[in-house]
């Protein structure tokens, strides 16, 4: 079993572990770290929740997750 992902902008545990949930974690806390990381990212969290709230569907949380997991697999000290 892999390690549980963890938040890349305040290293919360996501509730199951997965990078999904810690995409729904930073949707749902929204705060200017959070949304800094996703834009950082070159992504827009504003598009991305718009998408989320409007499509069915969980299209924006994998987007998400995959940049995350991204983060995840990158060393910390590059």
């Amino acid at each position: 079993m892999s390690e549980p992902v963890k938040c890349p902008v305040c290293g919360k545990k996501a509730k199951t572990g997965s990078a999904i949930d810690c995409a729904r974690h930073m949707f749902g806390i929204g705060d200017k770290p959070h949304r800094a990381w996703v834009e950082a990212q070159g992504l827009s969290f504003i598009d991305l929740l718009i998408e989320q709230a409007t499509t069915p569907g969980n299209k924006s949380y994998v987007t998400l997750a995959e940049f995350i997991e991204k983060a995840q697999r990158k060393p910390r000290w590059t």
